[in-house]
């Protein structure tokens, strides 16, 4: 090192610099007109935070909460605006930048402008269609990843298929996100997956940045590279609140970059959760398949024996062990019934034999044959038969006598 230098820290240099912009005094009060971008507002302290560019240059811009709360509305991202303010330096960044006091709205930028004329073209042109979109694939063997390989949307990406247990191969296409050589930077590498044939899908990544950053990605040759990628294109640009006309003609959208990791990769986990879940419903319902069909079986099987000669037979002898029981039943009551009327009738019989009343003291008395039953055509000496119950006894008539009629006439002979 030469002697006679004076050695500066950063801090002093800095200041230095900071001082002598300050000292400038028409520094102090300027007006720039140029395109809004990067614009952001802090909500939790209220300052906007934005730069201005034009073709040759950019500045950054801070305003602070309470010149935003002056402003009608506040700037859109692609504006040109008219901007009032003063010129520092930012110490902790070394980085030059306006105090801003006002923003006065000129109309829409020629960045915006253009940007804006682009995405109507190519959507007229049907490039961002859902149509064409293609699903991804569910179990891809290869999955190629376009990016930079020291940026870390690619440690991200990493981290995220290791951590999901994604067992197939990850191959890098290295390439430069930023800067004017990076569009075509991105195409060559898309044609080296696409001549190689090796992946199933691709991501297209890039971590977080200012739009003039992502601007690589607002390309028109590198939405037909995408476009017409013979593998589904998966866009992994910037954050959630970056949209690129990638994004629009990519297949599938997944901001930011961990995010198409995980949507290329199924989580082990939860794929063996699913298995297992299967594996309880395939069994459930192989039982339940066993389990019908035992009993359709069972059901057949009680229909064919009660259909079989074996069983028709057995049926019919036990209805015809019944209907013998039944008529050996009727017999039986018949033969009772008829004794009953047999000993009805001898009874009546027996009231009517005359041997019976002879029992009781009663005689039949026979003249010549026949039964006497007046005194009438007897005659004197005329013999007669008396039948009694154990014998019977001759006997001649000597006299007789007729009973009195109820007039009173008598006769004896």
């Amino acid at each position: 090192m030469a002697a006679g230098f004076q050695v500066l820290t950063v801090t002093q240099l800095c200041r230095y610099v900071k001082s002598l912009l300050e000292e400038q005094r028409q520094l102090g009060d300027v007006l720039v007109k140029g395109e809004v971008t990067n614009l952001a507002y802090r909500q939790s302290s209220g300052h906007l935070y934005f730069s201005i560019r034009d073709e040759g240059g950019l500045i950054r811009c801070v305003m602070f909460s309470r010149y935003v709360q002056s402003l009608p509305e506040l700037p859109e991202e692609g504006a040109l605006v008219l901007v009032r303010g003063a010129a520092t330096l930012y110490e902790r960044d070394g980085a030059f930048q306006l105090i801003t006091y006002d923003i006065q709205p000129l109309g829409q930028g020629r960045g915006r402008r253009d940007l804006d004329a682009l995405k109507r073209r190519l959507g007229e042109e049907g490039l961002f269609q859902g149509e064409h979109k293609r699903p991804l694939p569910r179990f891809p063997d290869a999955i190629g990843v376009i990016t930079s390989p020291e940026g870390a949307a690619l440690q991200d990406i990493l981290h995220t298929f290791r951590r999901r247990g994604y067992s197939g191969r990850l191959i890098l296409y290295p390439c430069a996100v930023q800067g004017a050589g990076a569009p075509a930077s991105i195409l060559r590498a898309l044609e080296q997956l696409e001549g190689e044939g090796l992946c199933q899908a691709v991501i297209i990544a890039r971590g977080g940045g200012s739009s003039e950053d992502l601007a690589a990605f607002n390309d028109e040759a590198l939405a037909y590279g995408a476009y017409n990628c013979p593998v589904p294109v998966v866009s992994a640009v910037g954050h959630e609140i970056d949209y690129t006309i990638l994004d629009l003609v990519a297949d599938v959208r997944a901001a930011p970059p961990t995010a198409a990791a995980e949507l290329l990769s199924p989580d082990r986990e939860a794929l063996r959760q699913r298995v297992l879940g299967l594996q309880r419903s395939l069994s459930f319902r192989a039982r339940e398949q066993i389990e019908r069909r035992r009993t359709r079986l069972s059901q057949d099987l009680r229909l064919l024996a009660s259909r079989s000669p074996g069983e028709r037979v057995k049926r019919n002898r036990q209805k015809l062990v019944f209907l013998v029981r039944l008529l050996k039943d009727a017999q039986r009551g018949k033969l009772r019934e008829l004794e009953g009327r047999a000993l009805h009738l001898l009874r009546q019989l027996e009231l009517l034999n005359p041997a019976a009343v002879m029992r009781k003291g009663y005689s039949v008395t026979l003249a010549e044959g026949r039964t006497l039953a007046t005194v009438e055509g007897l005659r004197p000496g005329q013999e007669l038969r008396t039948l009694l119950a154990d014998g019977e006894v001759i006997s001649t008539v000597c006299s007789f006598s007729r009973n009195e009629e109820k007039d009173g006439t008598e006769g004896n002979h």
